[in-house]
């Protein structure tokens, strides 16, 4: 290998280069690559504490055994992966051309895919959270609750979460062959073609006795509209309450959370958020929101993260509404990501975000003020307990 190969080796392994984009994401991720920037001259004491890693990749480029010549991009890859998994955060990681511009896709609210919202379970199995309406997944049949073991012919067992939605999106008009286990039990293949996926940010209808419904699936760049626009049609027909839906949420852009969070507290401290050497910037919410002053219930589970805890645990600090469902994922920490001379991309956690009152949402999540669990015969039967009782909850602030 020549010097300058081993120069740009060197330069890919210590690019942790700060970006102006805050962005925040779960399940199918939320990132924003820029152009890259040239890297920094590495300093002449980093270049002597690689010289050990060149004594590695010079051993086995002169002496592992292969029948096949050795990929150096593969090397590389693999050199970047160990250095991301030494620091022991979940949330940073090297995202290969392709990953990155999966996630670039998903940002922009369009992507080649089968429709379908997942989560990992903590058996590390891959869940079907919600088949989107009309979809090519809920066409093929998929349900809540619906476990994916297979990719074409690849286990999921042992991937993440990313690696598992980037075997399943591709190119709209391709195939791909899901290996399933339904919620009784039994496995099934299923072959879906992919189509060009939009990702519905939000619903909204008017429930019984006056109570106004509004899903936000995604905190992405359309979302403020959708939601300005959502409310505006539901305030014509004079709720008397709001049910806000923010489960299997995965997040999205700061500053969408903090947007929508400003339709339903009127003044006060949406979040903090803090920097490794402890300096804090406090986010507030402005008054004149659409829906500050009826009733509000938040739904949440499992699946709801990031931005979209931020939203939760803004309005249940502030006491202007509470949460019903299950304890959200527990992302409160915020990323740049920066894209690489190849393609490639780097995304690093840089700070953390809390609660109005300080608490933590990293690794521990919201806990609902009303607890309802969503059990696989919930699933099978299309009951909705934690809607239910939202309802009942607001139906009882009515009365009072």
């Amino acid at each position: 290998m020549s010097n300058w190969q081993k120069w740009v080796i060197t330069a890919l392994l210590f690019v942790f280069i700060a970006s102006t984009a805050f962005v925040a994401g779960f399940g199918i991720g939320h990132y924003v690559l820029p152009a890259f920037r040239p890297v920094a001259v590495v300093e002449e004491e980093q270049q002597e504490q690689f010289n050990v890693f060149w004594e590695a990749w010079a051993l086995i480029e002169n002496h592992f055994y292969t029948e096949e010549p050795l990929n150096a991009q593969t090397m590389t890859y693999g050199a970047i992966r160990g250095m991301v998994a030494s620091l022991g955060d979940r949330h940073t990681a090297f995202l290969t051309p392709e990953q990155a511009d999966l996630f670039r896709e998903d940002l922009e609210g369009e992507f080649g895919g089968i429709g379908v919202t997942v989560g990992m379970t903590d058996e590390g199995q891959l869940r079907v959270i919600r088949p989107m309406p009309g979809s090519p997944g809920e066409q093929a049949g998929l349900k809540p609750g619906d476990i994916i073991l297979e990719v074409d012919g690849r286990p999921i067992k042992g991937m993440n979460l990313v690696q598992a939605i980037n075997i399943i999106r591709g190119p709209q008009g391709t195939e791909v062959r899901l290996l399933i286990q339904n919620i009784e039990g039994d496995t099934l293949e299923v072959v879906i073609t992919r189509a060009l996926i939009e990702i519905p940010t939000t619903e909204s209808q008017m429930l019984d006795d006056g109570i106004a419904y509004l899903a936000v699936w995604e905190c992405n760049a359309r979302a403020p509209r959708e939601v300005r626009e959502s409310l505006d049609q539901l305030l014509e027909q004079d709720p008397r309450a709001l049910l806000l839906d923010l489960r299997g949420n995965p997040g999205g852009y700061l500053h969408v959370a903090k947007e929508i969070a400003n339709e339903f507290i009127d003044g006060g401290l949406l979040l903090i958020e803090r920097d490794s050497e402890g300096r804090e910037t406090e986010h507030k919410a402005r008054r004149g929101g659409r829906v500050t002053g009826i009733p509000l219930a938040v739904l949440v589970n499992g699946g709801s993260a990031s931005a979209a805890e931020i939203i939760a645990g803004a309005i249940q600090d502030n006491e202007r509404g509470i949460l019903v469902g299950q304890g959200t994922f527990g992302k409160g920490s915020v990323q740049i990501t920066e894209r690489l001379s190849d393609g490639s991309g780097l995304q690093i956690t840089t700070r953390r975000w809390y609660t109005p009152s300080d608490r933590q949402i990293e690794g521990q999540g919201l806990t609902p003020d009303i607890e309802v669990e969503m059990t696989d015969e919930d699933l099978l039967a299309q009951r909705d307990p934690q809607l239910e009782r939202a309802v009942s909850y607001l139906l009882s602030q009515l009365s009072v």
